[in-house]
């Protein structure tokens, strides 16, 4: 079974009927995990659209978690905070009116049964959705879940208003909400009609939270802001456009539990933003209440150290960095404890930022992506948690989903040994475009070495992906530093602070959101954070976005993962394995970054 919501950078696919059926599983309560697999078409798993339904459970009194980063800000939906770890306070307070479950081993888009009554298609030509708000849905403080915040969301990434740089003060992706041409609330506000102006395959993500998209409460927002009616509020009023977006950037960062509100099972009664959150059961959720009384969230950087938390009866579910020793000692005590492994859809890459004096040139960039060695990384660091991994060949479909193909199979750098082909190739790159091969075994030009640094959150797994890339791309004549930051994440990624990074994005079964990871900050890549600036590309996605075909969608994506490999803005290494453990007498563990991680379906967990 599973949780209240979602979390990803990602969305949903085209239209379909309205079909009430039984639960999922929220799967995984088992040693393995195994792969995780993925239908040809989002809009048509398991059918049509189903619907979940929370189950009765038995309270089970207070759960402790240890994860590798906490939560840091409410509003996960704006490019200066969108982070996995906001995820974990947010995951089972804020509403979302799809979200996607682990079913018997397979992703399945599904509506929230709790909080709407239904959420269906009208009309086609043109495309009209209408979403149906359970009329028992209230926020934490008493006030309904409504409309307006429909309409709050949809101002937030609809709005073309400017900064002085010529960007949005919103901050937001605008992916799919830019396609809605009119928003149109019931006299009750239980009902919320979306009609658009062109087509959008992936309507199921709107306003259901993740990465880049979710709702917040717009009457905390019009208390705050003096504004009396949200829903009224257009471009044309300036000065409340202007009031609104600074209260949406600003006024939901880091913690206060008098904006924070929850439609969840469970509300934040407590977070330092750093080492602990507190969840406790929402005394305003209409639904069945959460197996957990209370739900302790504890950082823990170190997966070995997580381990022995577990052991030593510290918490009882741990969610840390896949690690091979940590999931091989755990496994040898199958009576004890249980660990879920599986590919997922949470991916490692190398990004490279395209503002950087030495990495704007593309010939660089080539270099470094033939000489990373991501089978080898693989080998070393993946394949004793996961051993189907594979070196990721794709920044969209992950391997065990109908879409994927390799389309980096020409970087050649594999193994890292000496001899291998990539490292040849990057040098004839390096030498062709003019650099010279230093006494130290380093390319230069122009008096000026060839250094690049590998930012990253301070991670073993990180670090010793770093070592495998410096001495694999040493011998191409590339001086790699490390680079690890303990706020690499929060702080300096999304500030673009570095030279390239390494970390991982949440994808998701469905495509659209990814747009904003990749597309030209104007165009709305609100987090590009590496500075591609691609508008070919980027009108190829939005061709992408609007294909309501998913065969011929995949094509489409296809050729947008090419553009970018053509960009050499990215190198794609691998599916970061979803890895979790508890003890065994707890469950069912699970799994499901785009869901909120070993969070996604807290409210379900029982005493076995």
């Amino acid at each position: 079974m599973r949780r209240s919501k979602a979390i990803s950078a990602v969305a949903a696919i085209a239209g379909a009927a309205l079909v009430l059926t039984a639960c999922g599983s929220g799967g995984g309560d088992s040693a393995g995990g195994g792969d995780v697999t993925q239908n040809a078409d989002p809009g048509s798993i398991g059918g049509a659209d189903q619907v979940y339904h929370r189950p009765q459970v038995k309270d089970i009194g207070e759960v402790n978690v240890a994860v590798e980063e906490n939560f840091h800000n409410y509003n996960n939906f704006i490019g200066a905070t969108n982070n996995f770890a906001n995820t974990l306070g947010t995951t089972q307070t804020l509403p979302s009116p799809f979200f996607t479950d682990l079913d018997n081993g397979k992703l399945v888009v599904k509506i929230d049964g709790d909080l709407m009554d239904s959420v269906k298609v009208t009309s086609t030509a043109p495309q009209v959705v209408e979403w149906k708000i359970n009329q028992k849905a209230v926020w934490s403080d008493g006030q309904p879940f409504a409309c307006k915040d429909f309409y709050l969301r949809w101002l937030a990434s609809s709005s073309k208003a400017q900064d002085a740089n010529g960007g949005s003060i919103w901050d937001t992706s605008p992916t799919g909400y830019e396609n809605i041409s009119k928003l149109e609330c019931s006299a009750d506000g239980k009902t919320v009609t979306t009609t658009f102006s062109t087509p959008f395959a992936d309507w199921r993500s709107l306003f259901s939270s993740g990465g880049s998209d979710g709702l917040l409460p717009a009457h905390v927002l019009e208390a705050k802001t003096g504004i009396p009616d949200i829903t009224k509020v257009t471009d044309a009023d300036k000065d409340s456009v202007k009031k609104a977006a600074e209260f949406w950037t600003k006024g939901w960062l880091n913690f206060d539990k008098a904006v924070d509100l929850s439609a969840g099972p469970y509300v934040i009664t407590q977070s330092d933003l750093t080492n602990l959150t507190v969840l406790e059961r929402n005394p305003k959720w209409w639904g069945p209440q959460g197996g957990p009384a209370k739900i302790v969230i504890k950082t823990n950087t170190d997966a070995a150290s997580a381990a022995q938390q577990l052991q030593n009866k510290e918490v009882q579910v741990i969610a840390p960095q896949a690690d091979n020793n940590v999931a091989q000692t755990l496994r040898q005590d199958s009576s004890s404890y249980t660990v879920y492994a599986a590919s997922g859809q949470t991916f490692e890459h190398l990004d490279f930022n395209l503002a950087d004096p030495i990495l704007k040139d593309i010939e660089v960039r080539k270099a470094i992506a033939q000489c990373v060695p991501r089978q080898g990384i693989v080998d070393n660091l993946v394949k004793d948690v996961t051993p189907s991994a594979v070196a990721l060949g794709n920044l969209i479909f992950m391997p065990n989903e109908v879409g994927y193909k390799d389309n980096y199979s020409d970087l050649k750098g594999t193994s890292g040994q000496s001899g291998d082909a990539g490292i040849a190739e990057a040098k004839k790159t390096l030498e062709a475009a003019g650099w010279k091969l230093g006494g130290d075994g380093i390319y230069a030009k122009d008096g000026k070495k060839l250094t690049v640094k590998i930012g990253h959150k301070i991670v073993q797994r990180r670090a010793d992906t770093v070592r495998l890339i410096q001495a694999a791309c040493h011998q191409a004549g590339v001086d790699i530093q490390d680079d690890q930051a303990a706020d690499f994440n929060s702080k300096r990624l999304p500030a673009s602070e570095f030279q390239s990074a390494l970390f991982a994005w949440i994808g998701q079964p469905n495509k659209a959101g990814l747009y904003g990871n990749y597309a030209a900050k104007d165009d709305g890549g609100s987090a590009n954070y590496q500075n591609l600036n691609d508008k070919a590309m980027d009108k190829l996605f939005k061709d992408a976005n609007q294909e309501l075909d998913y065969k011929k969608r995949i094509d489409k994506l296809n050729a947008v993962d090419k553009a970018i490999h053509d960009d050499y803005a990215s190198v794609p290494l691998f599916q970061l394995p979803d890895f979790a453990a508890s003890i065994s007498s707890i469950g069912p563990i699970s799994y499901v970054g785009v869901s909120g991680g070993v969070l996604w379906n807290a409210e379900t967990w029982q005493k076995k």
